[in-house]
């Protein structure tokens, strides 16, 4: 490969300087390598009206893979599909869409809580027995007020509001729900170490009033994809840090908002939160390369593009599984067959996880029931159709037998 190939080949990945040094054969300098493409990406950069601390220009580039992906979500998160989605399923994703963004915001943030804690939690309106489960609580309920408040104009007022719901009596002093943070923070890692030294607390303000004034200019000169908007808002928020807690939170809060303002209905069954927390060390690899690279934004906007384009994949999906679990209900009405409250779960549960099995074993822990009673369930519904029994060993497997319901 000769020196052209080899540059476009770190350029089209978007390569790090640690990365590209991997990759790189013996004869290229590194430093020598590194400047020259350092140069070319400046040379094509998009600068913001959003400065560090320092007073140094974010900036990003718009690569051709960035536009690829910006298109993708484009053709594919506005598909005319959306629009024909059944009310009650709408509403179900929905729903679903926020629980599991409340619940996984706290797995990013360190709470714990059970999915299933989570679901009943929202679903009963069950009181929260600790912190965590508090947490959560607060973090559906911001979720559910950006939702009825998505016309709202973006402002620091509104930020504020949307940290004091998000952090409400979880903070250690409470005066600070809605309220910068008046003191120097640090971030530290495992081991005790400062990664990070957040804005000093007498430049936030003006940080965030820049953001909002830069949020609010709409010009054909100074368009940005609402994608790339919305996750620059998200980066500038946690890089700011205008909170003792709950910036996170708020920072994916707030990236939510603005692309349900911008016509981006999809994500109303999309949870940012939920693919992050499945590889945390991607979102923090990101925002720690805008930091490492000179304010270059590109890290981290690849990877946001690339948690959108993963999100709608898994909202299809889901989409495809209601609409089975729908049409299974409605022709199962048709044919007069009654299902008591464990079987229609059961249905739910192999069709939402993939399942293609199911034993009497197994349907005893998952509903806590008797031998006997897993037993009448699973022989019910292989009766009915829904299921196949067949023998295996001195017991019996139930496989799902779905099809003839589904057409």
């Amino acid at each position: 490969m000769d020196r052209a190939d080899l540059y476009k080949s770190f350029q089209d990945r978007y390569l790090n300087k640690i990365e590209i040094g991997f990759r790189l054969p013996g004869e290229f300098p590194l430093p020598e390598v590194w400047q020259e493409i350092r140069k070319e990406r400046r040379s094509k950069a998009e600068n913001l009206a959003l400065k560090d601390e320092k007073g140094e220009t974010f900036w990003y580039v718009n690569t051709k893979p960035l536009q690829a992906k910006l298109h993708q979500i484009d053709s594919r998160g506005k598909d005319s599909l959306y629009s024909y989605i059944n009310p009650d399923i709408e509403n179900e994703l929905a729903l679903d869409s926020i629980i599991e963004e409340a619940w996984a915001s706290n797995i990013i943030e360190g709470a714990f809580t059970t999915r299933k804690r989570a679901q009943e939690l929202v679903r009963r309106n069950l009181t929260p027995k600790d912190k965590n489960e508090l947490m959560m609580k607060n973090n559906h309920q911001a979720m559910t007020f950006i939702l009825e408040n998505r016309e709202s104009d973006f402002s620091i007022d509104f930020i504020l509001n949307i940290h004091r719901i998000i952090t409400q009596n979880t903070l250690d002093d409470s005066e600070y729900a809605g309220k910068f943070r008046d003191d120097e923070v640090f971030i530290w890692d495992k081991t005790n170490t400062v990664i990070f030294k957040p804005m000093a607390e007498e430049n936030i303000k003006e940080s965030l009033n820049n953001l909002v004034v830069w949020v609010n200019t709409h010009s054909e000169e100074d368009f940005i994809h609402p994608i790339l908007k919305a996750s620059i808002i998200h980066f500038f928020l946690v890089y700011v840090h205008p909170f003792f807690d709950g910036n996170g939170r708020t920072a994916r809060a707030i990236f939510y908002l603005y692309l349900l303002k911008h016509k981006y209905d999809f994500f109303k069954y999309f949870s940012i939160s939920a693919l992050i927390a499945k590889q945390k060390e991607k979102y923090y690899k990101a925002i720690k390369e805008v930091e490492d690279y000179e304010n270059d934004l590109t890290y981290f906007l690849l990877y946001s593009a690339d948690v959108v384009l993963k999100s709608i994949d898994e909202i299809l999906v889901k989409i495809a599984k209601k609409y089975q679990s729908d049409r299974i209900s409605k022709n199962l009405n048709l044919r007069g067959v009654h299902l008591n409250r464990r079987q229609k779960r059961l249905i739910k549960i192999l069709i939402d996880q993939d399942q293609k099995t199911m034993t009497t074993r197994r349907y005893e822990k998952i509903f806590k029931v008797s031998y006997g009673t897993a037993r009448s369930d699973l022989n019910e519904l292989s009766e009915n159709g829904l299921l196949q029994k067949r023998k295996l060993g001195k017991g019996f497997i139930y496989s799902t037998n779905f099809d003839s319901f589904l057409s």
